[in-house]
């Protein structure tokens, strides 16, 4: 992605709509963008953490099922929110290289 022109709006599918619906803002500040994917992945560490020190011997498959999909769905949303931070700094890399 870092040698192509990245889209203003790039969609995040998330398998839940036959076209996107949310969508990461590629021009927002690279500061911005990463606090918006640590965020996500902090939330998935302290429900880890809370699952850990649980015994699951009596969570229902219901339970189990709703906290994947919650883990599943902030990770594929941090993930690509990372994957546009990576594309981003590859960029600005590749700028300051012909600079010189």
């Amino acid at each position: 992605m870092h040698d192509q022109v990245m889209p203003r709006y790039l969609p995040i599918d998330t398998y839940d709509a036959e076209s996107p619906v949310l969508f990461i803002n590629t021009h927002k500040e690279l500061s911005d963008l990463a606090a918006c994917a640590a965020h996500r992945f902090s939330v998935v560490r302290d429900l880890a953490d809370t699952l850990s020190s649980l015994g699951l011997k009596g969570i229902s498959d219901c339970d189990l099922t709703r906290v994947t999909g919650a883990v599943h769905l902030l990770m594929r949303e941090g993930c690509a929110i990372l994957d546009v931070v990576r594309a981003r700094a590859l960029q600005r890399e590749e700028g300051f290289k012909t600079a010189i």
